[in-house]
């Protein structure tokens, strides 16, 4: 991660609580943090950024963290890391909840995190079949939400980011890349990287998940 110097860094199913989060803030060079800490051993958000992600925390749940970034160059703009219900019975939570956020959003919104779920049948290869309906009841929850998703191109993309048009027009060349950390005994972890191009290089070098 040290050769991708992120601004930001969004962590779910940390299964950790606050005072374990603060260390990690500490290790990783991180400036600041927010925390939602983990229901016994399932659960947990996390929110690092560095001061030059200059943002302030809205709201959160066991879902979500929203904050509101000041970006000095192109104003204020919203950034959401959201971790979808992983149990195929509660998916219609997911999408419901995405819906109630778009609700609070008026301005360019970027949402990102694992929403445990995909788009359309080709993200998925390999592995059982994903059910129509929840490829469908995911992708009109999107189109609910006035969001679009980011291009990126890996084998199943239940990590993704999506955006509303604002956005889209504030940074036209983002796009999410998949990084995935050296393994060891102790642990893998999946990055999934936002990289927003000019603005990224110019002020924040990167946007990680």
């Amino acid at each position: 991660m040290n050769s991708h110097k992120p601004a930001t860094l969004f962590f779910s199913e940390t299964l950790v609580h606050s005072n374990k989060a603060n260390e990690f803030r500490y290790m990783l060079g991180f400036d600041n943090c927010f925390v939602v800490s983990s229901i016994g051993r399932s659960g947990g958000l996390a929110l690092f950024w560095q001061n030059s992600f200059n943002c302030i925390v809205l709201n959160y749940s066991n879902n979500h963290i929203n904050v509101e970034v000041n970006d000095s160059s192109r104003g204020h703009w919203q950034l959401t890391g959201f971790y979808g219900f992983p149990e195929s019975g509660r998916r219609r939570d997911s999408w419901n909840f995405l819906r109630s956020l778009s609700n609070d959003i008026s301005l360019p919104w970027c949402i990102l995190g694992d929403f445990n779920d995909i788009l359309d049948v080709e993200e998925k290869r390999g592995g059982s079949v994903r059910a129509r309906w929840l490829i469908n009841g995911f992708r009109h929850a999107a189109s609910d939400a006035s969001l679009v998703d980011v291009f990126m191109e890996v084998e199943e993309r239940l990590d993704r980011a999506l955006t509303n048009a604002s956005w889209f027009q504030l940074f036209p060349n983002a796009k999410v890349e998949n990084l995935v950390a050296p393994t060891s005994d102790h642990y893998q972890m999946d990055i999934l990287k936002l990289n927003i191009f000019q603005w990224d290089l110019e002020e924040y070098n990167n946007l990680n998940l």
